[in-house]
Formats: C-alpha cells, sequence, structure tokens
C-alpha cells in the first residue's frame, strides 16, 4: 500500500467524526503508553497494567471499531485493521506490547495520530464525502 492509495482513496470517504474519535482514542492511548512508560521498576508495571490494562483494551477496541467504519471501502487497508483487532482481542497483542515495548507502541499510535490528523483536516473541506 501506497502513501498514494492511502490519501486518494482509502481516506476519501472517511466520517470527520470517527476520525476525531479515532484522534481521541490515539490521545488517551498515548497517556496511558506514557504514564506507563515514565514507572521504573518492573513491580510498578506490572502493577500499572493490573490496574489500568481492561481501560487501555476498552480504548483499543473503540479505536479499531473506528477504523473499521473509517475503512469499510479499503478492503486492503480493512484487512490490516482486521488483523489487528483480532490480534488484540484473541491473541493478546497489546498485553504484549505495553509488557515489552511501551516506546515502540508509543512511537506506532503516534504515527497513526498523525496521519488522522492530517487527513480529517483536510477531508472536512472537501465536498465529495
Amino acid at each position: 500500500m501506497g502513501w498514494d492509495y492511502v490519501k486518494n482513496y482509502a481516506w476519501r470517504d472517511a466520517a470527520s467524526f470517527e476520525m476525531l474519535g479515532a484522534v481521541s482514542d490515539l490521545n488517551e492511548l498515548m497517556r496511558a503508553v506514557a504514564e506507563l512508560a515514565r514507572l521504573d521498576s518492573e513491580a510498578e508495571r506490572a502493577a500499572w497494567l493490573r490496574g489500568h490494562y481492561a481501560d487501555v483494551l476498552r480504548v483499543s477496541k473503540s479505536l479499531l471499531g473506528r477504523l473499521l467504519k473509517v475503512f469499510r471501502q479499503s478492503v486492503p487497508i480493512r484487512e490490516v485493521v482486521e488483523t489487528v483487532q483480532r490480534e488484540v482481542i484473541e491473541g493478546e497483542l497489546l498485553k504484549d506490547c505495553l509488557e515489552i515495548g511501551t516506546n515502540d507502541l508509543k512511537g506506532l499510535i503516534q504515527v497513526v495520530k498523525d496521519i488522522a490528523l492530517q487527513f480529517s483536516s483536510t477531508d472536512t473541506g472537501r465536498s465529495d464525502l
């Protein structure tokens, strides 16, 4: 999938409110990951995960649901989102990322957020939505 494909086709029919909701979910995930990353000891991180994992999972499910709505007509991107959704729910991908690599997860969330912000702001003025 190239950048032109994402820009010109996949995001074309994105509903602004879904994109704004996705950005809100991404902001919430960024705050949680940043909070977890600040903890020094493994014991603190384990305690944080026990206390916050359900909320992070809820927000992740919301985000993935919104992205599925945004990409309802874009088969390649929709398949990627569905795969990630399946791995988060069934394969515990989110838990593994939180336990092992918060900096990588934080970077990925920021990239998705930046793309969402860019396209939600450019799509609001489009007449072909």
